[in-house]
């Protein structure tokens, strides 16, 4: 998926702990998915004998400049503070956290002790101005896998 230099690209990590089915999960994060629009999203649960538990959600929300460049101006470190300033206390998180790389383009926000402060379980934001946080040079990726699963 391509992108936009003026997008700010978020990618958007949930865990519900408390739930038990599925269908609970998705209730739970309707309205969250309804608000943030994502172009992406993906929900699954989580690994029995991985690090967490329930249910797992991985939102990619992308928050284009406006018209007015109310975002800050017009350089991409300023963009991307805002866009986290206006989409981290929507999930409970602290925008203060949010630490940016070198060049400002990107940066990450871990929700403090893995704990959040909403109904969403959201415990990580990751963003990059212009591209995929998880995947910075576009295109498809290319996995080692041969996909006989999936067929």
């Amino acid at each position: 998926m391509h992108f936009s230099s003026d997008d700010v690209v978020c990618r958007v990590a949930c865990n519900l702990e408390q739930v038990h089915t599925a269908d609970e999960a998705l209730r739970a994060w309707l309205p969250l998915v309804s608000e943030l629009q994502p172009v992406s999203a993906a929900f699954e649960a989580a690994h029995p004998d991985g690090v967490r538990r329930g249910f797992l959600a991985d939102l990619l929300v992308v928050l284009p400049l406006p018209e007015d460049g109310a975002m800050g101006g017009g350089n991409a470190r300023s963009r991307l503070l805002a866009a986290v300033d206006m989409l981290a206390p929507r999930l409970g998180l602290d925008p203060a956290d949010f630490e940016t790389n070198q060049d400002g383009a990107g940066g990450a926000l871990h929700a403090k002790d893995g704990k959040d402060g909403s109904s969403y379980g959201a415990y990580l934001i990751l963003a990059l101005t212009g591209a995929d946080p998880l995947n910075p040079d576009g295109g498809e990726r290319d996995y080692e896998d041969t996909g006989e699963d999936l067929l």
